[in-house]
């Protein structure tokens, strides 16, 4: 008998899709949208999206597709630099983690796992900028203010605010890569994740 099924699947699938567009859309400079900054599902997809996706679909699926996305819209030159680096490296690690966990952490552990990550993110691409860029004078000071207000250009958001921004992204994709999950699931009367997954015997 042939198993039922939703068109819930296809989120993780549409998602990913609009992400690649809007991205290589941002770069290569077709669309500015600035109450958009940092509001992007690349946080929820490498961490909830790879508790989600079936097994066979490597971690490194969107550290690779962030990667292939700035040289098509930037060019080789302006992916290879420490800031961006830092951004493909942990977007990978995250995916990896993730990885390790999947089947081990119920809702709960999800959404609390994507804000550690997303702080985590945060903290060390901030920390990077604070790094390389010279508007930031190199002691604890600056390091504060890279983490706070940036540099402070006239119309630029401090940099709490772009926290927030993925804070909310990040919350928002994932509920809808979980939802869309546990809808399949019931549908095909399969396991779905749970509010709470119980500590192993």
């Amino acid at each position: 008998m042939k198993s039922q099924s939703s068109r819930a699947f296809l989120v993780p699938i549409v998602l990913i899709l609009a992400a690649v567009a809007f991205r290589y859309l941002k770069l290569a400079g077709f669309v500015h949208l600035p109450w958009l900054e940092n509001f992007s599902p690349w946080m929820a997809l490498a961490f909830t999206g790879t508790l989600v996706f079936p097994k066979r679909v490597s971690f490194l699926l969107i550290p690779v597709l962030l990667f292939v996305i700035g040289i098509a819209a930037t060019g080789l030159s302006a992916v290879l630099h420490w800031e961006a680096v830092a951004v493909y490296g942990c977007f990978g690690l995250v995916a990896w983690l993730a990885a390790r966990l999947r089947g081990r952490i119920g809702l709960v552990g999800t959404l609390l796992g994507v804000i550690g990550c997303g702080i985590g993110f945060y903290l060390v691409t901030n920390t990077v900028s604070w790094l390389v860029e010279p508007a930031y004078t190199k002691n604890l000071a600056g390091w504060v203010q890279a983490l706070t207000t940036g540099i402070g250009l006239p119309g630029m958001q401090p940099t709490t605010w772009f926290l927030r921004q993925s804070l909310l992204s990040d919350l928002t994709f994932s509920c809808l890569l979980l939802a869309a999950y546990n809808t399949e699931a019931a549908i095909r009367r399969q396991p779905a994740i749970p509010v709470l997954r119980p500590a192993a015997a």
